[in-house]
């Protein structure tokens, strides 16, 4: 792969093709790298620091605004000034930050450059979007999506193992070395192998910016997947956030076997993946959803109903099923908001993954505030996101949109 090719030449090959998605699904994955690697290390933060769990929640909090931010930034400048370049900083900032989240001397610090590191890590999950936009459409860029999603889920699995085998060695601190490392092996990458899909240059205008997104929020379908995608996010940093107290404060298992179980959640995200791509063959993006959607719902509500009597094997055996029924609604989420909006695909990109972003850093800390129990309260939490993700694509999106039912969009195999 030449990173010279413009985006008609990319799509020309099936394998060059093939191995830009793979490109993206790596870089994409440093987001959940971000998170995972550090989420055994929580409770020696917090003894650490001395301070409580609401508290060490803001540095994941932190992230996640910081990945909202970094969304909307990087999301117009790939659209005025091409993908490629804007990657590359987005991945640079995040080895300097990384690099300095190491040697953070308190907790406030630490919030600070968690913050500043979410907005490099941004870069990579909007600017893929963008990219896959730019190079097809409909069901094909759905399908495309679960791809890259299958590709970067690789990231959960051995995020969590990484940062439990870290922490034999050392402490976190050597943790967030590991992640500076891991991104700046992504900006060679970048400069060798990506492709630049918009070659086009356009003033970063006030007024183009404002359009773009007035044009965006009169869209119901860009709407409804938007705000989908928000309450879908809170829901999966219910299971992030809250599955490391309640399976090591509450029910005492270590910070390697707390690993392990992060690592099976992923593998059962990693198994749900290409059933999405199969549903497509025959429905269109918003009836995946939906029964991606009625399934975390009721996994949802078997977390809350198992959590008093299987305990710690009812709770995660749930939120596994939770988050791989996830993966029938995200990419298809992605799919709808980005359907009418390819001129604007990096500002529309940015704008569901900054939503997802508010949605995961309000979820974090109101977790945190609920106190560590048996399961019950992250199994409400993500009961309740995953009804308004389900409320915002029936009412909103609605059954009987044109867009969705009547376009002949081909899947791309």
């Amino acid at each position: 792969m030449n990173a010279r090719r413009t985006g008609s030449e990319a799509a020309e090959s099936p394998k060059r093709q093939r191995g830009l998605i793979v490109l993206l699904g790596v870089m994409a994955a440093l987001g959940p790298m971000t998170v995972d690697m550090y989420l055994p290390a929580l409770p020696e933060i917090t003894r650490e620091f001395g301070t409580n769990e609401a508290t060490i929640q803001l540095t994941l909090t932190g992230s996640l605004l910081g990945m909202g931010v970094g969304s909307l930034l990087f999301g117009l400048l790939s659209d005025a000034r091409g993908r490629r370049m804007p990657l590359i900083i987005g991945l640079s900032v995040h080895v300097l930050f990384s690099v300095a989240s190491a040697f953070a001397g308190n907790v406030i610090l630490l919030i600070i450059f968690r913050t500043l590191q979410g907005v490099g890590s941004a870069a990579a999950p909007s600017i893929a979007m963008a990219i896959v936009r730019d190079i097809s459409h409909g069901r094909a860029a759905s399908v495309r999506y679960s791809m890259i999603m299958m590709v970067s889920m690789s990231a959960p699995i051995v995020a969590p193992l990484i940062g439990s085998l870290i922490l034999l060695g050392t402490d976190w601190h050597g943790i967030f070395i590991a992640q500076g490392v891991m991104s700046a092996v992504l900006v060679v990458l970048g400069l060798l192998f990506l492709p630049e899909t918009r070659p086009e240059r356009v003033p970063l205008r006030e007024s183009r910016v404002f359009a773009g997104a007035a044009a965006l929020f009169s869209d119901r379908m860009f709407v409804g997947a938007a705000l989908s995608q928000m309450a879908m996010m809170a829901a999966s940093f219910c299971y992030i956030s809250g599955l490391s107290f309640v399976a090591q404060d509450w029910y005492g298992v270590s910070e390697q076997v707390y690993g392990v179980i992060l690592a099976v959640g992923a593998v059962v995200m990693l198994f749900m993946n290409p059933l999405s791509p199969l549903l497509l063959r025959r429905f269109m993006p918003h009836k995946v959803q939906i029964i991606g959607l009625v399934g975390a719902l009721t996994s949802a509500t078997l977390i809350m109903v198992s959590a008093g009597s299987l305990g710690l094997v009812g709770v995660t055996i749930f939120a596994w099923l939770c988050i791989g029924f996830q993966q029938l609604v995200i990419p298809n989420n992605q799919a709808m908001g980005l359907w009418d909006h390819a001129p604007r695909a990096g500002l529309a990109a940015a704008m569901i993954g900054t939503a997802g972003t508010i949605g995961a850093a309000v979820s974090a800390p109101l977790l945190g505030l609920a106190g560590t129990d048996n399961g019950f309260s992250m199994g409400f939490g993500m009961f309740a996101f995953y009804a308004v993700s389900l409320a915002a694509s029936v009412f909103i999106i609605g059954f009987k949109n044109d867009d969705l039912t009547t376009r002949p969009i081909p899947v791309v195999r």
